[in-house]
């Protein structure tokens, strides 16, 4: 069976913090400590995480643990942005295998990194694997590629670590050590299987097109349109007036292969538009595209990814067909909670009335990482869930 317990804290003291929330995570564990904690913590809380992690080991009784800083963090009790915060899971099971990973000197070697990884856990086929990459200097794209090119064929779900711009770099944990500039996480194997699920920040507006003319990450026609025309037509008058203020709330979705000519319903890439050329005609976008791919524009909509939500959480309840997850992972994008919505804690509190007391923990990351459209993906703008059922 796998046990899991949650546990957070709001403590600006890093020791108190600690002990709050991985007191609360070991409650729901029978005696005899945790395979596994994972471990979110706000930037505040670097500097003296160090000393602490070992506290973390004595408590949960492992010396695996895993995880990294968060602009905030969140468990099925409530989001914390914008202060300190600390989440912690404990996992405890004798049917399911959990074993922790960790790779230094990320920048510049993803692809090899994702090779390590795949071979690390690939002899114990998981079911799951969670990759918390730092957030400032990981190409994930990379990373995942070199992780398919090892034979790693299990869903990937994770995040970039991240920051409130207060250090400069994010960090990443690993049993008793703080680093940066790695990727940790871990693989789940065993009898247990996953529901993922995701729901986007930024929604379609506008029909499904196809990129007609293209090189690398520039886009010069849409539907055999100049692009910059097909997009200023778009986007209505009041963003045609400050295009600057509309790249801010318009993106592109992609179609997650680009052999597809069609885009399935939340089944799109969001990327941002990094530059446009109005005397040319062209587009910039953050990935290469090409010709023949979909494409749909999209809109950052508070109101419309509330819906979306909703929405999400009705295919994952419907999927576990009257089962109870044993735990819940959930990685949120540090551009949607209270800057999407307006006001925190919407998508705990929507998570929670779905799941009920199911434990959950996440954190609001640069990245997000899930599987579309037969692949692992690097995702923006969205929320990822995995549920975790026997």
């Amino acid at each position: 069976m796998l046990k899991a317990g949650v546990g957070q804290s709001s403590q600006t003291e890093t020791q108190a913090a600690i002990e709050e929330a991985a007191a609360g995570a070991m409650a729901s564990l029978p005696d005899g400590g945790a395979d596994l904690a994972v471990l979110y913590a706000t930037v505040d809380h670097a500097g003296a995480l160090e000393q602490e992690l070992a506290s973390l080991q004595r408590i949960t009784g492992t010396r695996n643990i895993v995880g990294c800083s968060g602009l905030g963090i969140l468990t099925d009790s409530g989001e914390i942005e914008g202060e300190s915060g600390v989440a912690v899971m404990a996992l405890a099971s004798d049917t399911v295998r959990a074993r922790p990973f960790v790779r230094d000197a990320l920048k510049g070697n993803d692809a090899a990194a994702g090779r390590d990884i795949a071979n690390a856990v690939g002899a114990d086929s998981p079911f799951l694997t969670v990759v918390l990459a730092d957030g400032y200097r990981s190409r994930p794209d990379a990373l995942l590629e070199g992780m398919a090119q090892a034979g790693h064929a299990a869903p990937v779900v994770g995040a970039g670590a991240s920051e409130n711009g207060s250090h400069g770099r994010t960090y990443q944990f690993y049993e008793d050590r703080v680093t940066g500039n790695s990727a940790v996480g871990f693989a789940l194997s065993g009898g247990c299987t996953t529901a993922i699920e995701l729901t986007q920040g930024c929604q379609p507006v506008g029909e499904p097109m196809v990129i007609t003319k293209a090189h690398e990450n520039l886009i010069f026609e849409i539907n055999d349109r100049p692009a910059f025309e097909v997009f200023v037509d778009l986007i209505g008058k009041p963003f045609q007036q400050d295009l600057r203020r509309a790249l801010a709330f318009v993106f592109v979705g992609l179609s997650p292969d680009p052999r597809q000519t069609e885009i399935e319903a939340g089944q799109y890439l969001v990327r941002n538009i990094i530059g446009l050329d109005a005397q040319r005609g062209i587009l910039a976008v953050a990935q290469p595209v090409e010709a023949g791919q979909a494409l749909i524009f999209t809109l950052r909509d508070g109101q419309r990814a509330r819906e979306d939500l909703r929405q999400m959480l009705e295919r994952q309840t419907a999927r576990l067909e009257g089962k109870t997850p044993r735990l819940g992972l959930y990685f949120n994008c540090c551009a949607r909670g209270s800057g999407l919505y307006g006001v925190p804690g919407i998508d705990t509190a929507y998570i929670k009335n779905a799941l009920a007391d199911v434990p959950v923990i996440g954190f609001f990351g640069n990245y997000e990482l899930g599987p579309m459209a037969g692949g692992n993906h690097l995702l923006t703008y969205t929320g990822v869930l995995a549920l975790v059922t026997e």
